[in-house]
């Protein structure tokens, strides 16, 4: 993918998909100063909102590509999401986080 995205600092990787990176951005959030642990990744999928939206973006993309994918090992191992999820899990963390991501 050729649509780099860097926020403070931290390059956030993207899949063959497109999707982005959730470890990334978590860590892009943590050097903007959000909470590290209260701001974790996981707890953002497992919130009610976010099983709702993802469901949502399952049932009407019809990409035939899941808004979600979690990679076990290897060296891009990690959570991606699609777009419409990084600016949920922005606003999830502040909104200057979430400003940030949608001016990147």
């Amino acid at each position: 993918m050729n649509n780099l995205m860097v926020i403070d600092g931290i390059e956030v990787r993207r899949d063959a998909y497109g999707r982005y990176s959730l470890n990334d951005l978590h860590r892009a959030a943590v050097a903007s100063g959000a909470n590290a642990r209260t701001k974790e990744p996981g707890k953002f999928l497992s919130s009610q909102q976010t099983v709702e939206l993802v469901h949502e973006l399952t049932n009407t993309q019809n990409l035939g590509v899941d808004p979600v994918s979690v990679i076990h090992g290897g060296n891009e191992r990690g959570t991606y999401v699609c777009k419409e999820l990084v600016y949920a899990y922005a606003m999830w963390i502040s909104p200057s986080f979430h400003l940030k991501v949608i001016r990147t």
